[in-house]
């Protein structure tokens, strides 16, 4: 079993069996937004001592999970992979703004994104636009600074920011295109990491979604509740979306 399916039957697992807990929430996350999206869960259990269950993923995939299960109360993404999905929501709550960057691994020095038409650069990743809002944007970027054509050659699609962001670490790849948040939570084990021009890619909203059916919810009353509080705020600027 290759591992896409392994990682697919086991998040549908963990998703199936949620109901089996009385209390608290389920929510599921992108991966680009793992990081901030644990911190706040962390910090909300410590704070209030309500459980929550988080699982992450490509947002085509947990999409997908999410409308199977019926046990998620709470998605965490892009808000134009919610439009666009089947999926019912009540409400959405706005946490930020997405923004793109051009990382790069240690061992280069790079002065600017322009300088991946260089010869030095041999190997480009990026997300699957199909499964990744970002693969989206790099691609929008890439084509709107007219560098699409000198680079397109060393592109490599990978499936998810995180992958992307793996294979940097690695050294496997010699930039990547993922998102700001994902940057500053490995920017100590990459070269570093240039900001896109925003003006060359669509806005990317960052929300959480609360699925029709969850919202009476106690639970999802006090977590979305808890977004709004200045201590999530400030987990949120430091991953670069506030």
């Amino acid at each position: 079993m290759n591992n896409t399916r392994f990682g697919s039957l086991l998040l549908g697992l963990l998703l199936l069996t949620t109901d089996l807990f009385a209390e608290g929430i389920t929510i599921a996350s992108g991966g680009g937004y793992k990081r901030p999206v644990q911190e706040i869960a962390s910090l909300y259990q410590k704070t209030t001592g309500e459980r929550v269950a988080a699982v992450f993923g490509n947002m085509s995939r947990i999409i997908s999970q999410a409308n199977m299960s019926g046990a998620v109360s709470l998605l965490i993404g892009d808000r134009t992979f919610f439009d666009r999905s089947e999926l019912e929501f009540s409400d959405y709550r706005p946490l930020g703004r997405g923004r793109l960057v051009l990382a790069y691994r240690k061992g280069l020095d790079l002065k600017a994104i322009d300088d991946i038409a260089g010869k030095k650069i041999t190997r480009i990743g990026f997300p699957d636009s199909s499964k990744a809002i970002y693969g989206a944007a790099a691609a929008e970027y890439l084509h709107n600074s007219g560098l699409m054509k000198t680079v397109e050659n060393k592109l490599l699609k990978l499936t998810t920011v995180p992958q992307v962001s793996s294979y940097l670490i690695s050294g496997e790849i010699d930039a990547g295109f993922i998102n700001l948040t994902d940057a500053r939570g490995i920017e100590t084990l990459i070269g570093g990491w240039f900001a896109a021009d925003s003006t060359r890619y669509p806005p990317i909203s960052i929300e959480a979604g609360i699925l029709k059916g969850h919202e009476n919810s106690r639970d999802v009353a006090r977590f979305t509740a808890f977004l709004e509080m200045p201590q999530t705020h400030a987990i949120l600027k430091k991953y670069g979306l506030r």
